[in-house]
């Protein structure tokens, strides 16, 4: 009988030890880290047939590449009626089939505006403009939970939903203006973005989606978030925007305002923007948002290596950010080259092309390496 307790409590300390061990080992799992990038132009390009190529000039398919680069997450702007069709829910639906098949992440950028959403242009779909702040606030719930039971039934749900893009001056305005003659707005916004995450939640029943809330610059956002703090949002993401022809190029204050808003607002941190020049050329007729050297970072030149340096820096400097809030980066428009008669297209003609992850041959920059690193 002695003998039989013995080994019982030996038992016991090992039964101890093994859960123990398994909890500690699911506590050491790294959270995932986001090598994303933006391919709402897919769907446009494809209709042009461009062709890419990996860097040795092979033809590739795009998805099939950057996935197999490593790419982990794919951005989709959704416009709510678009006069011409691109990005709208069909387009977004298709692609995200096409996201899924390649086991990437999926992140979809609710715009609320039938065109671009951004701090200068916040218009609302014609379908609901003249409607009245309780209609407004019906519309965005509906409307949001709509194309999310329309994703769910394909099994294509986000990862990551933003609720409006680069809402700096707030979105659907006047309704959500907190800009100018309406910086005492907040309410209004606030009621309409958790409106918007409440479509969200309804329709996430397994609570596996992120909501983000997104401002256009890295160093000003602090106010705004400092502003939502008496709303309680229920969001998980600060996303941001850096670009530095717009923003400071001093790599200092960038890394310190991220550390800043992430543990200030104890939040994580996506860059769900960015972007950088291989050259200050051009392949098109069309100007380049970056043209000239004082609208680079004096650290990266803009050459194929320059542009592979900053995103080497821009992973280092995330991934710094203290308990590990920096959950990764979104690359804008990697593909969105130039091509002949894209002229015709709604874009008409490339601005990016000197941005893109692929040179004017629609070869693989090198840049594209670093979504290999760890």
């Amino acid at each position: 009988m002695k003998h039989f307790y013995s080994m019982l409590f030996f038992a016991i300390i090992i039964y101890s030890c093994s859960e123990n061990s398994t909890t500690d080992n699911s506590e050491l799992v790294s959270p995932i880290f986001y090598k994303g990038m933006d391919l709402s132009f897919q769907s446009e390009l494809e209709d042009y047939n461009v062709t890419y190529n990996d860097q040795n000039g092979n033809l590739i398919g795009l998805l099939d590449f950057v996935t197999a680069k490593g790419a982990n997450l794919i951005r989709l702007k959704l416009w709510h009626t678009p006069q011409n069709g691109e990005n709208g829910l069909n387009d977004v639906k298709a692609y995200a089939q096409r996201i899924k098949s390649y086991n990437a992440n999926f992140l979809l950028d609710f715009h609320y505006s039938d065109f671009w959403a951004d701090p200068g242009t916040q218009t609302p779909p014609v379908a609901w403009q003249n409607m009245t702040n309780e209609e407004i606030r019906v519309a965005i719930y509906e409307y949001t939970k709509d194309v999310l039971t329309q994703l769910k039934n394909q099994n294509t749900l986000p990862k990551i939903i933003q609720i409006g893009n680069e809402t700096d001056s707030g979105f659907l305005w006047n309704y959500g203006k907190v800009w100018d003659e309406f910086s005492n707005n907040w309410s209004n916004y606030a009621i309409l973005v958790k409106e918007a995450i409440r479509a969200v939640r309804e329709i996430d029943t397994e609570d596996d989606i992120k909501i983000m809330l997104h401002h256009s610059s890295v160093e000003n956002s602090i106010f705004f978030f400092e502003e939502l703090e008496s709303f309680t949002i229920d969001y998980d993401i600060i996303g941001l925007s850096y670009y530095p022809q717009f923003q400071t190029k001093d790599l200092n204050v960038v890394a310190n305002k991220l550390n800043i808003l992430a543990t200030t607002f104890e939040k994580d941190i996506l860059l769900v923007e960015v972007a950088y020049p291989f050259s200050l050329g051009f392949d098109d007729s069309q100007g380049n948002f970056i043209g000239s050297l004082d609208q680079t970072i004096p650290e990266f030149s803009p050459t194929p290596q320059g542009q592979k340096a900053y995103m080497e820096w821009l992973i280092t400097t995330l991934k710094s950010i203290p308990n590990n809030r920096g959950i990764g980066f979104c690359y804008w428009a990697p593909d969105w080259v130039a091509f002949p008669n894209n002229s015709n297209s709604i874009s008409g003609g490339s601005a990016w092309e000197n941005q893109c992850l692929f040179d004017f041959n629609h070869n693989a920059l090198p840049a594209l390496d670093v979504y290999n690193l760890n």
